[in-house]
């Protein structure tokens, strides 16, 4: 590679004779020469040079003045001054203003060849400088350019380069940094938690002593006092393998650590919340929680009061509570319309809302969260725009955090409550109990007033309703019953399909569902079938009410009512069995004293008889032992009837009252007496049980009433009767005529009418004494049900 050489003289012919020598010396050596000052400084102007001979005395001036002009535009070109004027001054002057050589001329050659090897050495050094020039430039200009705080310390820990992002990261200007070091105590370096950091654990000191890379966070304070909290990232830059000066990239942390440290606060406070016992605890954390790690001064936490009609508040700031005059409940305005609406809102301004609750507030900025179903958490300021995403976020994410809190308290509450019910339908004694206090609980544990039960019916053809809640009646006004296969009304279609499926159906949406009409009153419901029983119901206005907590609930609640209503029915039947039983045994208490008593008569009876034919021998006597033995052969009779058969019945069948009168006088004898069947009824019976009843009344009416007496039979509304032309009975005695061994002659048992009581209430009919049209005697049977009449002609 050519190096060119400029060289300046005041002599043209020695400066073209050293120039041969030293091309000769150093064939890559090209030597231009000109005369002065003046002409040297034109060729720099027009030509690149790799470096500048120059003499000492030139005719406009000196090589000394040509250096400094060359140094203003080309710093790092090579000078050599050569001269023949050399003395201790000019060599001094020389070394001291940073020349790259001197040479004093002689009359030999040495000079030319000392000259060359000069202009060589140089020119590389030159090249080495001038690359690693080059190469700090452009390292320096891409620091400046970096969006990241970058400084460079010395060994000795001073700054020796900031970049223009450090004045805004350490809080000082650029100049103000030169000669300051890293450890000095106005830096008041500490770590995250405050701790002073010996200089030993400095980045700067680790760096140095180990010459690897080093990451860490610490605190620094700033001149005005301001503390601030930066990321470090430092690295060596090493020469001949040890450490010659370290780089830093500074970050300005403060914010995000801030952030992470309120975050962390926050994360806390989240495990008060979930401790807290009642609302009113969480409401009171929720605003303490805000003051105190938000920095929401003015806060208020307001739950939504179904009877005040609106938010009410019921936890606020200190600072609220000696800023406003008077805490209101909000029924509109913003917080009304961001609880409704359930999404949270900021307002940099609160002005400039259309639904402000006071235009007159001092309030400027606004930060509204919604509390879920239960409330609002509200966050206020006297200045405009005083909230940031920041804020925002680590609202939202408290505002959740006491939501869940609040779920929590009413999950565990209707838990509670939920098992309070269920151990109190375990006590329950009736249908009805059972079912309102079910319906009731819906009020309570899901939200809902609109709940009822809808009971099928006897011929499993009607849904009715047996007990509902005020506004499910008024909703299901035009509906007093849901027929099945009724397809003229697609709700009775729906509640009989899902009754007879016997599984769980859910309606999130009545509007939207296939099977329901768009007018069908409430808009979501749960329906729970309890088969054998009914459909239980629960409803609200509005869709998609209810969650998975509350189906859950709503199916605990209807599989505890179905084993309630079975347990209710179970002891119902032991109830009526005991009864039974208990009635049964008094009536064989009564058996006995009236048969010992009957008995008795008839026995003394046959024993004087007996004396009478020993003593007497007279056969005559004998006739009344007969009938005594007659009289007790009926007795026995009557006893074994109502001992064996007491009040149960067989197997029941629709049966015809005329039928069954026409047979049973077939069979009776009656003599003259006459039977008068004026209507007939079908009911369900046991015939058998029907026919000892009629033959019982028909044969009491012909042994009162005589041979020739008249016997009617009737219908009433809801039953039948039988009545005779007869004496009639004594008032008085009504009372007593179904009495067990009750006789109003000395031939009967007392026991036929009885029989005929217990027929009746064995088919749940009540029987009634009374006088029939004729003053006979008139036996009525009501009760019988869906009776269905049928006049004859008889």
């Amino acid at each position: 590679m050519t190096v060119q050489v400029l060289y300046v003289e005041r002599d043209l012919e020695f400066a073209r004779r050293t120039a041969e020598q030293v091309e000769q010396v150093n064939a890559q050596v090209q030597v231009t020469t000109v005369i002065g000052l003046g002409s040297a400084l034109q060729a720099l102007s027009n030509d690149r040079y790799d470096c500048i001979v120059s003499e000492y005395k030139l005719p406009d001036g000196t090589g000394l003045e040509l250096f400094e002009h060359i140094q203003s535009n080309h710093p790092t070109l090579p000078f050599i001054l050569f001269t023949e004027y050399g003395n201790e001054s000019v060599a001094g002057d020389a070394v001291t203003a940073g020349i790259s050589d001197y040479l004093q001329k002689t009359e030999s050659d040495e000079p030319y060849e000392l000259l060359a090897d000069s202009i060589s050495t140089v020119v590389t050094t030159d090249e080495t400088v001038t690359e690693a020039t080059r190469e700090r430039r452009r390292f320096e200009q891409v620091l400046k350019t970096v969006p990241s705080c970058v400084v460079q310390l010395n060994r000795d820990g001073q700054f020796i380069f900031a970049n223009n992002r450090a004045e805004t990261v350490l809080g000082l200007e650029q100049e103000k940094l030169e000669g300051r070091a890293y450890n000095d105590p106005e830096w008041d370096i500490r770590d995250p938690d405050g701790n002073p950091i010996p200089d030993t654990e400095l980045p700067f000191r680790r760096v140095l002593n180990d010459g690897e890379q080093v990451r860490d966070q610490h605190t620094i304070r700033w001149p005005d006092g301001t503390k601030r909290s930066l990321a470090v990232s430092g690295a060596p830059i090493l020469n001949a393998g040890s450490v010659e000066s370290v780089v830093f990239s500074l970050t300005d942390i403060t914010d995000r650590h801030r952030r992470e440290r309120r975050l962390e606060k926050l994360h806390k406070a989240t495990r008060d919340l979930y401790d807290a016992k009642t609302k009113q605890e969480v409401a009171q954390i929720t605003s303490d929680t805000a003051d105190a790690i938000l920095n929401f001064e003015l806060n208020g936490v307001h739950f939504y009061d179904e009877q005040a009609g609106g938010l009410k508040p019921v936890a606020v700031s200190d600072r609220t509570q000696r800023f406003v005059d008077k805490l209101v409940t909000f029924d509109h305005g913003i917080a009304w319309e961001t609880f409704q609406s359930g999404e949270a809102r900021q307002y940099d301004d609160i002005h400039n809302a259309e639904e402000i609750y006071n235009p007159e507030t001092v309030f400027r900025s606004g930060l509204y969260f919604p509390l879920g179903e239960h409330g609002l958490l509200l966050a206020n300021s006297t200045k405009p725009g005083d909230f940031d995403d920041t804020d925002v976020s680590l609202g939202q994410l408290l505002a959740e955090n006491t939501k869940s809190a609040l779920d929590r308290l009413d999950r565990e509450q209707r838990l509670a409550l939920l098992q309070e019910r269920t151990s109190a339908l375990m006590q329950t004694t009736t249908l009805t109990n059972t079912i309102e206090l079910t319906v009731d609980a819906a009020a309570d544990i899901l939200g809902t007033t609109l709940a009822g039960f809808i009971e099928e019916d006897e011929r499993e053809e009607v849904l009715e309703p047996l007990f509902t809640t005020d506004t499910f009646a008024a909703e299901f006004s035009t509906h007093h019953g849901f027929e099945h296969g009724a397809d003229a009304d697609p709700i009775s279609t729906f509640l009989w399909e899902v009754y007879d499926s016997g599984t769980p159906e859910y309606v999130d949406d009545a509007s939207d569902h296939p099977a329901l009409p768009s007018d069908t009153p409430g808009r979501s419901a749960l329906l729970y079938p309890l088969v054998g029983h009914g459909l239980l119901v629960f409803a609200a206005n509005t869709p998609d009410a209810f969650d998975r907590t509350d189906k859950r609930f709503g199916w605990i609640l209807a599989s505890t009512l179905e084993t309630a209503l079975e347990r209710v029915d179970r002891e119902a039947l032991l109830r009526e069995q005991t009864q039974k039983l208990t009635k049964q045994n008094q009536q064989l208490e009564e058996f006995a004293q009236t048969v010992t008593h009957d008995l008795r008569n008839p026995l003394q009876v046959l024993r004087g008889t007996l004396d009478g034919v020993r003593q007497t021998t007279d056969v005559d006597h004998l006739d009344r032992g007969y009938r005594a033995l007659d009289r007790m052969d009926t007795l026995i009779q009557d006893v074994l009837t109502l001992a064996q058969r007491g009040q149960l019945i067989d197997t029941t069948e629709i049966v015809s009252l005329a039928s069954l009168a026409d047979d049973c006088w077939d069979v009776l004898e009656t003599a003259n007496a006459e039977l008068i069947i004026n209507d007939d009824i079908e009911f369900e019976a046991d015939p058998g049980r029907v026919r000892q009843l009629l033959e019982n009344l028909f044969a009491n009416a012909v042994t009162h009433g005589g041979t020739d007496v008249t016997v009617t039979v009737d219908t009433l509304t809801n039953g039948f009767f039988i009545s005779d032309d007869g004496p009639g009975i004594d008032p008085v005695e009504r009372d007593q005529i179904f009495t067990d061994g009750y006789t109003s002659t000395g031939g009967g048992t007392g026991f036929g009418l009885s029989i005929v009581k217990q027929i009746a209430d064995a088919h749940n009919w009540s029987a009634t004494v009374t006088e029939s049209p004729s003053g006979g005697a008139q036996i009525e049977f009501t009760g019988i049900g869906a009776a269905s009449s049928l006049r004859t002609d008889r």
